[in-house]
């Protein structure tokens, strides 16, 4: 009997090293299902001074989304993609952004609050820490024809603006 209790409290105690999974990090699968919703055209809402588009697209046999960004600013075409897809059980993107460069930031899915938020894991052709970058980015889910971003863009190693954008299904 005390070898059987000897045994409970070593597993009791190593209950307290053994790591337990952070339930977001397994969400992966969820948030990209939430993506793959997005599919369309979208278009600003009225809030918004500048009018801009996006088109998301399934490709690559379903595994990723390809998000199309379209506007004219001082009579320029202002053009960037991002791609959205799994890496395991967590959902990634690579923001191929005009900025030059390429953040790759993971998301954390949270049901409650019908958000998706993705941080910098790394950034291709960054030439200095200082320079501008995408940085952080927020999804909100309101409805099947309303949905929100918000984007944090960094510079000189800290946030220098964020841009709030509502977009309707088209």
């Amino acid at each position: 009997m005390r070898g059987l209790a000897k045994i409970l409290r070593v597993l009791v105690l190593s209950m307290g090293i053994v790591p337990i999974p952070n339930r977001a990090a397994g969400n992966g699968a969820e948030a990209f299902e939430k993506l793959k919703a997005l599919v369309g055209h979208w278009e600003t809402d009225k809030t918004n001074m500048n009018k801009a588009t996006l088109d998301l697209e399934l490709t690559s046999g379903g595994t990723a989304v390809l998000e199309k960004f379209h506007m004219v600013e001082g009579g320029k075409p202002v053009e960037m993609t991002t791609l959205y897809y799994l890496d395991g059980d967590q959902v990634k993107l690579t923001h191929y952004c005009m900025a030059g460069n390429q953040p790759t930031m993971r998301g954390t899915y949270v049901p409650e609050t019908k958000t998706i938020t993705f941080d910098l894991v790394s950034i291709s052709n960054l030439k200095s820490a200082d320079d501008g970058h995408m940085h952080h980015a927020v999804y909100t889910f309101i409805d099947n024809d309303h949905f929100k971003t918000t984007w944090t863009f960094r510079k000189e190693q800290k946030d220098a603006f964020t841009e709030d954008v509502t977009y309707v299904r088209k």
